[in-house]
């Protein structure tokens, strides 16, 4: 792994990394990809969002764009949600729009209790 560019962002509080994976095509997920950054930047993974990977034709190496945030509220304020999802398992994926269509209906529900009361 080697850091190919580093930009600091002081008003997002975050450092945008571009980083070349040599010979990983194929055998590099999202996570392990992650961690090698968390690792080599000193920081935590729960700090770092990866944007994307990406591998170029005829070669064996990866690029990926990450973006290593100064804090997890930083992160949590500033960073795109749909990244973090990238992550999950399909389990947990369909666990969280069980959870999501349970907490529509509850709405629902109170939303038309609510106004049945007020007629």
């Amino acid at each position: 792994m080697e850091i190919v560019s580093r930009r600091d962002s002081k008003l997002l509080g975050r450092a945008e990394l571009e980083v070349l994976f040599a010979g990983k095509a194929g055998s590099l997920s999202r996570k392990d990809a992650i961690k090698d950054v968390a690792r080599a930047t000193g920081s935590d993974e729960k700090r770092v969002t990866l944007l994307e990977l990406s591998g170029g034709s005829g070669t064996r190496d990866v690029i990926g764009r990450f973006h290593v945030y100064e804090s997890e509220e930083a992160k949590k304020d500033i960073s795109e949600k749909h990244l973090d999802l990238r992550l999950l398992s399909k389990g947990e994926k369909e666990a969280m729009k069980q959870a999501k269509k349970k907490a529509d209906a509850a709405a629902a529900t109170a939303a038309a209790a609510k106004k049945a009361k007020k007629k």
